[in-house]
């Protein structure tokens, strides 16, 4: 009896179990990781901004956002739990209890998620890279923003804004298709900058005035209407 042909559809490298020795993460790897993925700065503000927009409590938008986040830690160490034991990624796991297009049906799923998420970063990143460009002309000449080549829009975006967003989205591709030890190596080094960022930036406004900056930490740490329906239901 022949044994059967696999389909190609069903197999990849990017499918395949890990071989154990690349499996060298440690503790250091794993909290950049949860650092520059889960805890970041664009992150918290957008979350901060849509909790101000409401005019909720600010204890309630701290206690928020560090329910979320302990959620999503608990949560995604139990989805890859199984994952980092066996070497294999949670789609191909999904195989055993759904079977292969019960997996696709179910990765589609992650993936539009994956989508929104990194549009919302690619928008983040794009604007930030026109806010440097503009900045960069505006301290050579000031004029030269007015010209018709920067107020000439094409889906409410103008050319600043098409080469950022181009610009954005080629160095994604490139960081997605550099390999994981490239990137092991990116995520450590931006996890300990943005934490040092962070540090430094805290000390900087806290020193500026400790009294006057205190003074205006206590006042947001209002419980005076912690547990009240406008707060909790929002």
């Amino acid at each position: 009896m022949s044994q059967q042909k696999s389909k190609k559809t069903l197999i990849n490298w990017d499918l395949v179990s890990v071989n154990p020795n690349d499996k060298n993460w440690d503790w250091k790897d794993l909290f950049c990781f949860w650092g520059v993925n889960i805890q970041s700065v664009i992150g918290f503000s957008l979350i901060a901004s849509l909790y101000f927009i409401y005019d909720i409590n600010s204890v309630i938008v701290f206690f928020g956002t560090l329910i979320g986040s302990l959620l999503v830690y608990f949560f995604s160490n139990w989805i890859g739990k199984p994952s980092q034991k066996f070497g294999l990624p949670f789609v191909v796991l999904l195989r055993s209890s759904l079977g292969f297009n019960g997996a696709k049906f179910f990765g589609l799923f992650r993936c539009i998620v994956g989508i929104f998420i990194f549009g919302i970063q690619t928008y983040f990143l794009s604007k930030a890279i026109v806010y440097l460009i503009r900045i960069a002309i505006f301290s050579h000449d000031a004029s030269l923003l007015d010209n018709d080549i920067f107020l000439t829009f094409f889906l409410g975006l103008n050319i600043i804004d098409w080469f950022s967003i181009v610009t954005t989205i080629i160095i994604q591709g490139f960081l997605f298709s550099a390999g994981m030890i490239f990137n092991k190596k990116l995520i450590k080094f931006s996890a300990i900058t943005v934490y040092l960022g962070m540090i430094t930036f805290f000390f900087l406004v806290l020193l500026s005035d400790v009294k006057i900056t205190s003074n205006a930490f206590v006042s947001l740490l209002d419980y005076s209407n912690f547990i009240d329906k406008s707060n909790i239901a929002p």
